[in-house]
This record gives C-alpha cells, sequence and structure tokens, in this order.
C-alpha cells in the first residue's frame, strides 16, 4: 500500500498522540498531506511527520466549538488547496473511569457526549462542504468494538460510541449525492499512551492478549491499514460499512 493515499488531504483530530498521531505518520507515508488536529498541541506530532519526509501541519482545535471545526477545515484548504478525507478519531477514553450506570456523573455524560457524539457531527459538518468542493471525500469514524459486545463500567463512552455508528448510517443518505462516502473502524483495546497509563492496563496486558483470536495486544499502528482504505480510491463504492479492528476479540 505504499502510495495508496498519493495526494490525499486528509484531516485527523485528535493527533497529538495516541491512534490519531499513528494514522497521520502512517496516511503521510503514503502519500497523503495531512493536517492534525487537537485540542492539546498537535505539533510535535505534525514536526515528526515532516521530519519523515511528509506534508503535515498542526491545528489546535476543540472538536465541540463549530468555528474551531471550521478554522480547521479551513486551514487544510489553505496550506494544501483542499480536503479529500476526514478521520474523527478525537474523543475521550484513556482519562475516564470505570463506573457503573448509577456512578457516572451528569456532567461527565455529558461531556463525553459533547467530544464523542458532538464533536464527529461538527467536523464533518465542516467538512462537507469543502470536500463537495474537491468532488467528494470520504469521512471515516472511530467508534470501538465495545459497542458489539456488550461491557460493563462505561455506558457514557459505549453509548457515545454506538451513536457514531448510527451517525455513519444516516450521514450516507444525505451526503451520497454529494459523493461522500462514510464508514467506521471499531478498534479494541488499542495501547496508545493514554491507555497504557491507565491503572492496570499493563498487567493485564498478557490476559488482553490471550482474548483475541490473533493474541497479540493491539498497538495504534494497527488501525492505519483499514482506515487508509476507506479514504483511498480502492474503497470508491464503499459507504455505510463498519469493520472490527480487534483481532478477532469479538466477531459481529
Amino acid at each position: 500500500m505504499g502510495r495508496l493515499l498519493n495526494g490525499k488531504r486528509i484531516v485527523v483530530t485528535g493527533a497529538a498522540q495516541g491512534i490519531g498521531a499513528a494514522l497521520a505518520e502512517g496516511f503521510a507515508g503514503m502519500g497523503a498531506k495531512v493536517v492534525l488536529s487537537d485540542v492539546a498541541d498537535p505539533e510535535p506530532a505534525a514536526q515528526r511527520v515532516r521530519d519523515q519526509g511528509g506534508e503535515a501541519l498542526g491545528v489546535k482545535a476543540d472538536v465541540t466549538e463549530l468555528a474551531d471545526c471550521e478554522r480547521m477545515v479551513a486551514a487544510a484548504e489553505k496550506a494544501f488547496g483542499g480536503l479529500d478525507g476526514l478521520v474523527n478519531n478525537a474523543a475521550l477514553f484513556a482519562t475516564l473511569p470505570i463506573a457503573m450506570q448509577d456512578e457516572i456523573e451528569p456532567e461527565l455524560w455529558d461531556r463525553v457526549m459533547a467530544v464523542n457524539v458532538k464533536g464527529p457531527w461538527l467536523c464533518s459538518r465542516a467538512a462537507v462542504p469543502a470536500m463537495v468542493r474537491a468532488g467528494g471525500g470520504s469521512i471515516v469514524m472511530i467508534a470501538t468494538n465495545r459497542i458489539f459486545h456488550g461491557f460493563p463500567g462505561m455506558l457514557h463512552y459505549d453509548a457515545s460510541k454506538g451513536a457514531v455508528l448510527a451517525m455513519t448510517r444516516s450521514l450516507i443518505r444525505e451526503l451520497g449525492s454529494k459523493n461522500i462516502r462514510v464508514n467506521t473502524v471499531a478498534p479494541g483495546l488499542t495501547m496508545s499512551e493514554g491507555v497504557l497509563a491507565r491503572e492496570g492496563i499493563a498487567e493485564r496486558a498478557p490476559e488482553i492478549a490471550a482474548s483475541r483470536s490473533l493474541a497479540r495486544n493491539q498497538v495504534p499502528e494497527d488501525l492505519v491499514g483499514p482506515c487508509a482504505f476507506f479514504l483511498s480510491d480502492q474503497a470508491g463504492f464503499v459507504t455505510g460499512q463498519s469493520l472490527g479492528v480487534d483481532g478477532g476479540g469479538v466477531i459481529h
């Protein structure tokens, strides 16, 4: 897949570290021009892409604010002349405490929904006009395999990612006529920096790996190829689909 994304102009949200940073770096290696966006400073991650010979721009933005999302898209158009792809990766997860449904504070529930549901909507809303100007495009939603399995302890997160899958299925009906595709990638628990910082994860890593058909731990780079496929012209007639990327942890 050396140049699968040659010339594609792609925004990745939540790209200061973890999955988002790995996606941006991987896409650049396939020939894409990438905008790394995050509420934290994404410039160090963007510089790493440039150090490897890729074209990258860092844009600090809050996905819960429409003006920030529009500024992010405008920066992509100004820097690279257009926008072909968006990966809605930004989400609250790694810092969320395990809590049963009656232990979740309503304020935290609202914050999770703002970032994990409102964020992908606003980013997609901001991106669509730019994609129309480019002649079409591809949006990739990042969900989780938890929504196909049913796990206790993170109802706010699971509900938000279930909404992302529903959003994908509705958006294709609105955006198909504009030649914009929308698909979902559903990872398993991925050993990003944030996840590894959670208490007990490192100790449970062998157990987590053993639960998969492909018995190893998932890393951010495992998401690069599947997302790149959906963003590429090779998936030009693929829309509204969900792809589990979890080593066979959940079969759906």
